[in-house]
C-alpha cells in the first residue's frame, strides 16, 4: 500500500500517519541552527534547490530551470555567458534559458542564472552557476560551482520501509567525507541498524512519536533532521 500524504494503513491494522518532517541546516564553523522553516531564503538563495535540463537543436540550446522550493520567478537574468549569448528570460514557475551557440562546433559552456524567488512568505534573491557539455547524445547540463556547505552537509530522513508497527528508516546526506549517525526515538525502541539504515519499532499506544537524526562530520560541523510519526 503507498503511503499517502495524511495517512497509511499498517498491517496490524493500526494507522500511522507522517506529521512533520524538519529540515536540517548547519554553519560553516560548525554551528548547527535550529531547524528552518522550508521556504526561507538560507535554503534557496545560494541555488541549492535548482536543477536544469536541455535540449539542443542546431545552434539553439533551450535550457529548463526547475525549482525543488514552491515559488514564482518574478526577475530572471543571464549572465557571464561562455560559448554563446542568451536570450531575455520571462518570469514564471519554470524559467527556459534559451542560449545561441556561437557556431555548431561548440561542446561546451556555462552560464550564470540570478534571479528573484517570490512567496507567499518571502522573497529571495537566487545566484547559480551552470555549465553544459554538447555531444552526439544531446545537451547536459550540470552545476559549474560546488554546492555551498551547509548544502553539502544536508542530513535527511527518509522512510523506506513498514512491517506493521516497524518502519525502516534510512539517514541520508551529500557530504561525502567521514561522518557518525546517532539515531534517537522519543517512544517505541531502535530493534536494529544497518549502516546508515535503522528499524523502529513504534509503541502499540496511540500517540505522536518522533525519530531524530545527527550527522557528525566531525571539523565540518553537524547536521540534523527529524521526523514524526503518529500511531492511533
Amino acid at each position: 500500500m503507498r503511503i499517502k500524504d495524511k495517512s497509511k494503513t499498517l498491517a496490524a491494522g493500526a494507522s500511522v500517519a507522517l506529521a512533520t518532517a524538519g529540515l536540517s541546516s548547519c554553519q560553516d564553523n560548525g554551528a548547527v541552527d535550529p531547524p528552518p522553516p522550508p521556504l526561507q531564503c538560507n535554503t534557496v538563495d545560494e541555488g541549492e534547490s535548482l536543477s536544469a535540463t536541455a535540449t539542443v537543436t542546431g545552434r539553439e540550446l533551450r535550457i529548463t530551470i526547475r525549482n525543488s522550493s514552491l515559488g514564482t520567478w518574478s526577475a530572471v537574468e543571464i549572465t557571464s555567458v561562455v560559448g554563446g549569448s542568451a536570450r531575455p528570460v520571462a518570469p514564471g514557475e519554470t524559467p527556459i534559458v534559451v542560449i545561441d551557440l556561437t557556431d555548431e562546433a561548440v561542446t561546451s559552456g556555462a552560464f550564470t542564472f540570478r534571479g528573484t524567488l517570490q512567496g507567499f512568505n518571502f522573497r529571495c534573491a537566487v545566484a547559480r552557476t551552470f555549465s553544459f557539455t554538447i555531444g552526439p547524445n544531446g545537451a547536459v547540463v550540470a552545476f559549474a560551482d560546488e554546492l555551498p556547505l551547509p548544502a553539502r552537509q544536508q542530513a535527511r530522513i527518509a522512510l523506506v520501509a513498514r512491517d506493521g508497527h516497524e518502519v525502516e528508516l534510512e539517514a541520508t546526506t551529500p557530504f561525502r567525507g567521514a561522518l557518525t549517525i546517532l539515531w534517537t526515538v522519543t517512544g517505541g525502541e531502535i530493534v536494529s541498524r544497518d549502516g546508515a539504515r535503522v528499524r523502529w519499532r513504534l509503541p502499540a499506544a496511540a500517540g505522536l512519536y518522533q525519530a531524530e537524526v545527527v550527522i557528525d562530520y566531525g571539523p565540518s560541523g553537524l547536521s540534523l533532521d527529524t521526523l514524526a510519526l503518529e500511531v492511533s
